[in-house]
C-alpha cells in the first residue's frame, strides 16, 4: 500500500526524507537514494550543495560528466545543509498551495 501512495504522490519522497533526516539519520541513506534524480537535483540546489563533476578530455573533444549523488558522497556539513534545503522546498510548496487557478493565467494588458 505504501508503494502505491508514493507512486501517486512523488512529493511524499521528500516528506519522508525530511522526517527520517530529522529523526533517524541512520535511515536517511536509503531515503535519499530513493529520491528520483530530478528530486535529488532540486534538493541539492536548495541546500546549496554542488554536484560532483569532472571534465573528460578526448582526442577530438571534451565533455563534462556529472556524477550521480549518493548519500555516502555527502559530507556531514552537507547532510546538515539538507535540512535547510528541505525547509526551503517546503516553503515553496506551501506558497504554491495558497495559489488559486486564476493566479496562473497570463494577463494580457492592453496599451491605450
Amino acid at each position: 500500500m505504501d508503494s502505491i501512495q508514493i507512486t501517486a504522490n512523488p512529493r511524499s519522497f521528500l516528506r519522508q526524507f525530511h522526517q527520517i533526516l530529522s529523526g533517524k539519520r541512520s535511515l536517511a541513506r536509503s531515503a535519499f537514494n530513493n529520491l528520483m534524480p530530478g528530486q535529488k537535483r532540486l534538493l541539492l540546489e536548495a541546500s546549496g550543495i554542488k554536484q560532483r563533476t569532472t571534465t573528460i578530455y578526448n582526442v577530438d573533444s571534451q565533455f563534462l560528466h556529472t556524477f550521480e549523488m549518493r548519500y555516502d558522497d555527502l559530507t556531514d556539513k552537507e547532510i546538515d545543509d539538507l535540512k535547510k534545503g528541505l525547509r526551503r522546498l517546503q516553503s515553496i510548496i506551501d506558497a504554491f498551495a495558497l495559489c488559486e487557478q486564476q493566479d496562473f493565467k497570463k494577463e494580457v494588458k492592453q496599451v491605450a
